[in-house]
């Protein structure tokens, strides 16, 4: 191909006869002035591109019925409320109840329009304002006269009064804002779709300029285009604020079909025979670089326009896209650019692009082919398959200017499509609704379908981050792809733990949040499987010592990383050699690297109203942030500015590093998501529900035939048509859950997180102290993925379709028993994660079956650790390990909520994953037999367990009554007397844990009886007397029918909702039945049996308050009394649980009138001035205080000082006869008493 086909080819037949004619005079010279057939052709370039010149450039936009400046912006000197704003002024992120911002520029006369994409989906006024609004904190654009606005969020239109209008809008959305003053109306547009007129008879007239105007409430945000670039929905006969540049337009296409060709000569010239070139000064294909230099050259200062960008460039690089499978041509295309263009032409061209890009890709699609967004990723992956452009892309613009995280979301289906593909809808029904059922099998093949589409778009996405992870472009003076990327996730990971800040710009949505974390799990699965592929997968301990990666403000499990590194330098040292910084600095400042180095652009920071001019946003802080940093804005250049790793990196090492980010990730927010899902699963459990309800009960109207039933029968009709229409709406979600979010292969992927994670502490643990510079959310996460995999994507998924999954549940098991309470984990949120998760594991059949496969040594120190004293430790969580293990065996203990609110109407309260919260009854016989043998084989322990449980009943109920007793003094004053809400949950707490100890006291009694009983024990005794003298107290305060307890309870004051007769009454009496099993087992005789005894013998002792727990009250009389019966409760309190009770009854009945009147003391003096119970009958040594010897036996489970005088205890000796009861030596502890007894 000669040099004239060449250029004809690109510029066409006018620049023929030119080039023609030059060649002629010079083609027998063997020089040939290549120079001059360039200038040549920049001279027709520029002759073209004048000759097209027909709009003049003008400063100013003169057109009618405008007024403002010629570039359209949001207008900061002029708002409401705080806010910040981009540096281009067109995106608002509002930090206010409700702030208002205007544009700069109004409009009075002709059409106009201007559209706002949605950042957010909540409440937002979006319309048009004058500028004699006055907007407040409270009122915004449509509460005022001559504003107008439309809210999505609520499907309102506002102009003062406000009525419904339109639909709901989802974020991604572009709304359409047009003013006709023609017509005098104002209407609103959904994604192109007309939504009607929202106003008419607009006021009018001189003076009145209407300015675009939006308020948002707290955190929403939105991004504006007033005719920057091209308007995505334009409408006939109406204008953008902002004039388009026309000609900059015309120049553009001329110069794109211009590159177009020449790209196309590129694919010739290679193959051309060139059997004389090496006559030729200059190639074919430099002759080509030549006439794209010509091109370029005037294309890049207009490519730098977003408008021209976004209208011009975009289109041109998907068509090339398309056209060439290859990507020959687009690489090539892209390599002329960046040789040609100047850098921040370059810049500004692709960062435009990408934002096109994030915007389509935002939209919610009305096709399940999701096809808007697989072209928008296809032409991100095609602009990330050129080397050059993708670390440049990483580096400036994915994290930078748009959220690369959005680019990885699928978005649920807009309602009218998903209504489309799933047209019948199925949800569970008991008993089976066979109209329901008949939709099963259309309803999963929708799923799938969802699912198939869905997954066309994921592997986009994955094929992105793939290319995003490339570990192959990089070389001695440029890093990889791989490297710049894992910088960046680290950062934008850190970014999202600071979720506590009030002022959040960066934080993703949580349904991002989760696609991200998905799409990367999958990308690190298929790299690792191809550049590594190791099993089992796991994170060495080295990688959490050796700082290769960034733990900075993240805590270990053994503490501060500074006191790990001191402590343990030798364990360090043998891992990473003598010669390691990390294992010889004793700062540790590598590992606290000042992250943030540099200057921040002003142009590239935001505009913050009210702040702005306090703050000075080139200013840093030595060594630390600056104050936009704080309050949540991050710029690219001022992330970890550490000089990046040159040439490609160890591929183990490096997804080592991203697996970490990704526990993080997941631990940090992907979890938040998982659950909030199951709340839709468990919204639809609620409407079946009634549903039920309400179709049993029309069954029972519909058999009578009276009017009142006929009213009845049409209000039920009515209702469960309601119920139908909820329960299809939700279904249709829910589709949308099984294919997309809870699917069986997320499940599995999940499932092998959980392996990795549980592999990684595992081989941590064997390291021995290093085990203790694990990160904390290591731990964290390994019990927030065994909490989604059991508690929210099951039942969806079933736990069992999870390969081997007993055996994954068996090692988490297993790990939760051989480390809790293990002196490694030092950290306090580490230690509480463990009882959370070991709990957690205790209150589900499946997890509990695999705590209980654990090896008999494994759960036998679990257990002995459960049952340590609660002194000087959190002991709560613990008790409640041991509720759950006894829960569903314990007296009337077989609800997960109590009968008193089970049938309570009032708002639903979203629990959230803790000890404490009601869980179905799981009781484990397996650990019940490990507390009694774990008690009794270690009298002296056991007795120090009890003794605390003990003291920590007492101290729990003790304060319960006492904040009823204040309870009860404010209600009842003449006065209205509000109650802070904090103490009434304190009081409840305190309840619930008075109930949770007594329940464990039940198991014991029940499993371990001995503990009292066995007279052989030197404790019992004392054991003994001290639970009969509390579980009389708490009887006789809970029954007696003039107490503080009868008087709250007959309030129902809704944060005292769990404090009732039910919950502890029944604790108690399940404790009396087991105590007297054995006694009661006994054929009566004079003989009163040794627990009987104890029993009736405590002075607090009433057989009136066993009689009030049949509702045999005394006080009958009594107004305003709460009738109180286990008769009441059929379906929690068995028959042969009542029987019991009454036989206790007549047992003790019984045995109180063969016990001998007490002889009364002569004196008070002779009275044991501890209880005034019994008389005295030891004396303490040296200091010759007396006591009776009941009172001195609880005080030294305790104590070692003496009642009265504090003096230290040395020798306890009865008075009667001088005997020795108890002998302390100098370095003896309180336990010795047990083998001196």
């Amino acid at each position: 191909m000669n040099l004239i086909e060449l250029v004809t080819n690109v510029f066409g037949s006018p620049i023929n006869e030119k080039v023609d004619s030059f060649i002629h005079d010079t083609i027998n010279n063997q020089n040939v002035e290549i120079q001059q057939i360039i200038q040549l052709i920049e001279n027709h370039i520029s002759g073209t591109l004048k000759t097209d010149e027909n709009v003049k450039i003008s400063e100013q936009d003169d057109r009618l019925g405008r007024l403002g400046p010629k570039l359209v912006r949001l207008d900061t000197t002029n708002h409401y409320g705080l806010f910040i704003v981009s540096p281009d002024r067109l995106s608002v992120n509002s930090q206010s109840n409700f702030s208002t911002v205007r544009a700069n520029t109004g409009v009075f006369k002709g059409k106009w329009l201007y559209e706002v994409q949605l950042g957010s989906n909540g409440v937002m006024q979006i319309g048009w304002g004058t500028a004699d609004c006055k907007f407040s904190q409270e009122s915004g654009v449509g509460d005022m006269v001559n504003s107008y606005a439309y809210d999505g969020n609520r499907i309102r239109k506002w102009n003062v009064s406000t009525h419904k209008y339109g639909e709901a809008w989802l974020s991604g959305d572009i709304i359409g804002c047009a003013i006709d003053f023609d017509n005098e109306n104002i209407t609103f547009f959904r994604n192109g779709k007309n939504l009607g007129i929202a106003f008419e008879k607009i006021s009018m007239g001189p003076g009145i300029v209407y300015f675009p105007t939006v308020s948002l409430t707290f955190t929403e945000n939105l991004t504006a285009n007033f005719g920057t670039t091209p308007l995505r929905y334009p409408v006939a006969g109406y204008q953008s604020l902002q004039l388009a540049p026309t000609e900059q337009l015309q120049k553009s296409k001329i110069l794109f079909q211009w590159l177009e060709k020449l790209l196309h000569q590129y694919k010739n010239v290679d193959s051309d025979n060139e059997s004389n070139k090496e006559e030729r000064m200059m190639s074919n294909r430099a002759l080509l670089a030549c006439l794209a230099r010509c091109i370029l050259k005037e294309l890049g200062p207009l490519v730098e326009i977003p408008y021209v960008a976004q209208e011009i460039f975009v289109p041109f690089f998907k068509k090339l896209s398309n056209s060439d499978p290859n990507t020959t041509q687009m690489h090539t295309c892209l390599d002329l650019m960046w040789s040609f263009f100047e850098i921040h032409e370059m810049k500004a061209c692709l960062e435009s692009s990408v934002v096109y890009l994030s915007s389509v890709f935002r939209q919610v699609s009305v096709n399940i082919e999701y096809p808007e967004q697989r072209t928008a990723l296809a032409a991100l992956n095609s602009l990330c398959q050129h080397e050059k452009t993708r670390q440049f892309l990483l580096q400036f613009v994915l994290f930078d200017k748009v959220k690369f995280a959005s680019f990885l979301h699928v978005k649920p289906l807009e309602e009218s499509c998903l209504m489309n593909v799933v047209n019948k809808v199925w949800w569970e029904t008991n008993p089976t609704d066979s109209i329901v059922e008949s939709a099963k099998i259309p309803y999963f093949k929708a799923c799938e379908k969802i699912k198939d589409w869905v997954t066309e778009v994921e592997v986009l996405q994955v094929k992105l981050l793939t290319l995003l992870l490339n570990n192959k472009d990089g070389c001695a003076t440029t890093p990889t792809s791989r490297t710049i990327f894992l910088r960046k996730f680290r950062r934008f990971v850190q970014v999202n733990i600071l979720s506590g800040r009030p002022i959040s710009t960066n934080q993703i949505p949580l349904p991002i949040a989760l696609c991200c974390f998905q799409r990367l799990l999958v990308t690190f699965k298929l790299l690792w499987d191809a550049e590594v592929g190791t099993s089992p997968v796991f994170v060495p301990v080295k990688t959490f010592c050796d700082g290769s990666i960034n733990y900075t403000g993240i805590d270990r499990l053994g503490g501060v990383l500074s006191h790990l590194t001191k402590t343990f330098r030798n364990d360090l040292q043998q891992l990473l050699g003598a010669e390691n910084e990390n294992a010889t600095e004793t700062d540790n400042s590598h590992l606290t690297t000042n992250l943030f180095r540099g200057g921040t652009r002003v142009e590239d920071s935001p505009v913050i109203s009210v702040f702005a001019r306090m703050i000075n946003i080139n200013s840093l802080n030595s060594g630390g942030s600056t104050i936009l940093e704080r309050i949540g804005y991050f710029p690219y250049n001022r992330e970890d500015r550490t000089p990046l790793q040159l040439g490609p990196i160890d591929s183990a090492v490096s997804l080592y590093e991203l697996l970490d980010g990704l526990i993080m990730f997941y631990h940090v927010s992907a979890k938040k998501q998982i659950a909030q899902v199951s709340t839709l699963r468990e919204a639809m459990g609620d409407f079946i529900v009634a549903m039920c309800a309400t179709k049993s009960r029309l069954e029972i109207i519909q058999k009578t035939k009276d009017e009142e039933s006929q009213q009845i029968e049409s209000q039920l009709m009515k209702t469960i048509e309601i119920f139908d229409e909820k329960l299809s709406e939700l279904s249709r979600h829910m589709a949308w859950v099984r294919a997309a979010i809870y699917s069986d292969e997320n499940q599995e992927r999940l499932a092998w997180l959980l392996k990795i994670v549980i592999s990684t502490l595992q081989s941590a643990s064997q390291s021995g102290n290093l085990f203790s510079f694990v990160p904390e959310f290591y731990l964290e996460a390994l019990g927030d993925i065994v909490t989604g995999l059991k508690n929210h994507i099951h039942p969806t998924a079933p736990l069992e379709n999870i390969p081997h999954f007993k055996l994954l549940l068996q090692d988490v098991a297993q790990f939760l028993c051989d480390h809790f309470l293990d002196s490694r984990i030092v950290n306090a949120n580490s230690k509480d994660t463990m009882i959370l998760a070991l709990a957690g594991f205790a209150s589900n059949p499946l997890t509990l079956e695999a705590l209980e496969n654990v090896p008999f040594e494994s759960r036998s120190r679990m257990v002995a650790n459960l049952l340590r004293s609660y002194e000087n430790r959190a002991w709560a969580q613990s008790n409640w390990i041991l509720v759950r293990f006894w829960q569903g065996h314990g007296f009337a203990f077989r609800y997960d909520k109590s009968p008193h609110m089970a049938n309570k109407i009032g708002p639903k309260i979203l629990t959230q994953e803790t000890t404490s919260q009601t869980m179905k009854p799981c009781p484990s016989v397996v650990f019940q037999e490990h507390v009694r043998h774990v008690l009794l084989s270690n009298n002296q322990s056991a007795t120090l367990f009890l003794n605390s449980l003990l003291n920590q009943l007492n101290w729990a109920f003790s304060e319960f009554i006492g904040m009823l007793q204040e309870i009860h003094n404010v209600s009842s004053r003449p006065q209205r007397v509000l109650i802070e809400s904090r103490q009434l949950k304190v009081c409840a707490t305190c309840f619930d844990l008075a109930v949770s100890l007594i329940r464990v006291l039940e198991m014991i009694a029940s499993k371990a009886v001995e503990i009292f009983a066995d007279p052989s024990l030197p404790t019992s005794d004392n054991l003994l007397a001290r639970l009969c003298q509390l579980i009389c107290q708490i009887l006789n305060r809970t029954s007696t029918q003039t107490s503080s307890f009868q008087h709250v309870v007959l309030l129902e004051i809704p944060d005292l909702q769990s404090v009732d007769h039910f919950p502890i009454v029944t604790s108690v009496i399940g404790i009396v039945v087991a105590l007297l099993k054995d006694d009661m087992a006994l054929p009566l005789s004079d003989n009163i049996p040794r627990v009987t005894r104890a029993l009736i013998s405590e002075p607090s002792f009433q057989i009136a308050s066993l009689y009030f727990a049949l509702g045999d009250s005394t006080n009958g009389k009594i107004q305003n009394m709460k009738k109180f019966s286990l008769l009441n409760y059929e379906s929690y309190v068995s028959k042969e649980e009542i029987a019991s009770v009454q036989r206790v009854i007549q047992h003790l009945d019984h045995y109180r009138t063969k016990l001998p009147l007490a002889e009364t003391p002569c004196s008070d003096d002779d009275l044991c001035t501890i209880c005034y119970a019994y008389p005295v009958s030891a004396m303490f040594k040296p200091c010759n205080h007396t006591s009776c010897q009941s009172c001195i036996d609880r005080h030294l489970l305790n104590s070692r000082d003496c009642f009265f005088c504090k003096a230290t205890i040395k020798q306890v000796v009865s008075i009667d006869d001088n005997r020795v009861l108890h002998e302390f030596s100098s370095g003896s502890s309180i336990e010795s008493m047990d083998s001196e007894s």
